[in-house]
């Protein structure tokens, strides 16, 4: 069975940019600390892994459905660094010339993107698996199927894997996969800026959960809740708009039909990539690709063991 590894690249940017000490710069002194984080969860990736699959999926450009539902979405989080933003399209530059294919579509967030790359590669037979430390994702195991969540820490030799199955997410997080959007609407999530009800907190979200159903089953019979059976009728819009908000969609118009798996096999490196290595001062990717005794390598002959 192929499996495609759907790669939260924003995610691992910008753990990789607060990672890595900011003096790692081009000769030109443009930041490149992201950059170098970013590949080196990549090799560590598809070194460990075996990767034969592969897709760096992008945020979007431009707003998406959620702020147009909510426009307080997200609005609490602080500007993007400009050391850490400028990196981004070089990131975009970077895989395009090293033959990493990505994917993003204008409107959705990348965990839709992935969502519905996951469903497509279950659809047609495919495993997938969901690289990212967001806990959002975790929803996307509830339709069955060789699906998984992979987190990873850490580099090199220090690189940590965690895997989590369907059948693991209940003990990571309280609930199944299936309730996860319910969870976030109830409890709330600070990341998100999305409210929760006053007084329900993690182990009280599961409880109501677990006990009485998902969320839109609470708000139709909300004396399950207890004492907070006045809350949820007075919130019940907004609830059911925080449930939209945190459910990732499925069905997201990607410009191929189906799961075409071949497409996502890296490509060889361009003959730009040299000059592309030279300019950012990759001294290491660099002599390995001047060094490499394969006609035309792709990134999975230049990190083999």
């Amino acid at each position: 069975m192929a499996r495609l590894y759907i790669f939260d690249t924003l995610n691992h940017i910008f753990r990789a940019f607060h990672a890595l000490p900011a003096t790692l710069t081009a000769p030109d002194g443009r930041p490149t600390n992201a950059l170098y984080g970013i590949l080196g969860i990549m090799r560590s990736l598809w070194r460990t892994q075996h990767v034969e699959h592969f897709v760096a999926v992008f945020e979007s450009l431009e707003p998406t459905f959620r702020s147009t539902l909510d426009p307080e979405y997200k609005a609490h989080r602080p500007p993007t660094a400009p050391e850490l933003k400028a990196q981004i399209p070089l990131a975009m530059e970077l895989f395009e010339v090293l033959g990493i294919p990505t994917l993003g579509v204008e409107g959705f967030e990348a965990d839709d993107v992935m969502g519905t790359l996951a469903a497509r590669s279950r659809a047609e037979g495919h495993g997938a698996t969901l690289v990212s430390n967001d806990k959002d994702l975790a929803q996307v195991l509830a339709g069955g199927g060789e699906v998984d969540l992979l987190r990873l820490s850490g580099t090199g030799k220090n690189a940590k894997v965690e895997k989590i199955g369907p059948d693991e997410v209940c003990g990571v997080f309280g609930v199944p996969p299936e309730l996860i959007p319910s969870w976030l609407a109830l409890r709330g999530d600070p990341v998100d800026n999305i409210r929760g009800i006053a007084g329900i907190g993690q182990k009280t979200a599961v409880k109501l959960l677990l006990d009485g159903g998902d969320l839109p089953t609470l708000l139709d019979h909300p004396e399950l809740c207890g004492k907070f059976a006045p809350a949820l009728r007075e919130n019940r819009e907004r609830l059911l708009r925080d449930l939209e908000i945190a459910t990732v969609r499925l069905d997201v118009p990607l410009p191929f039909e189906g799961l075409p798996i071949d497409r996502f096999q890296p490509r060889p490196v361009a003959p730009e990539a040299a000059e592309h290595l030279r300019e950012l001062g990759m001294k290491t990717l660099l002599k390995g690709l001047e060094e490499t005794l394969f006609p035309d390598p792709t990134l999975l002959d230049l990190w083999g063991d």
